[in-house]
């Protein structure tokens, strides 16, 4: 089983510091994102999304 460690990430939309955990532990798993947005996001950003702006496309 992979082990993944905290990195600190830049976000690529408002460009705030965060810490991306890569597990279930991470503020990311909370919010669910339609099929739709999920391919949005992964064409418009390459990198991990701060809270903030993942929780306004999971309000979408």
């Amino acid at each position: 089983m992979a082990s993944f460690t905290e990195r600190v990430v830049k976000c690529p939309k408002c460009g705030k510091e965060f810490v991306c955990k890569h597990s279930t532990e991470c503020f990311c798993t909370k919010y669910r994102l339609s099929a739709e947005v999920s391919a949005e996001l992964r064409q418009l950003y390459s990198d991990c999304l701060c809270e903030n702006c993942l929780r306004e496309y999971a309000s979408k």
